[in-house]
């Protein structure tokens, strides 16, 4: 029962921010996406397409990488926050069992 009430003040405090936070919409990558030739072109036309093709896909994978970073910080929080519940938790347990 005590746990369950711990539990309840959680997530009493926590359920606001947590919300408020996935709501929150983030932005695409910035990069511009080539214009793929037709088949008709001439090869030069081809390489520059390849270039630019180039550029984009390591733009969108700098993007893909900076998410990951960032995303990996507030799941590192999130642990966090949840181990030091738990140890709190723990620590009003033994102060009970006395």
């Amino acid at each position: 029962m005590k746990n369950f009430f711990a539990c309840l003040l959680f997530a009493a405090f926590t359920t606001d921010a947590v919300f408020a936070d996935a709501t929150e919409t983030v932005a695409g990558p910035a990069c511009k996406k080539p214009v793929a030739p037709s088949a008709l072109r001439k090869a030069d036309d081809t390489s520059e397409f390849d270039d630019k093709f180039e550029t984009y896909k390591s733009c969108v994978q700098d993007y893909a990488a900076d998410q990951q970073k960032v995303a990996q910080k507030h799941v590192d929080a999130a642990n966090a926050a949840i181990n030091d519940l738990n140890a709190y938790i723990v620590q009003i347990n033994e102060q009970h069992k006395q």
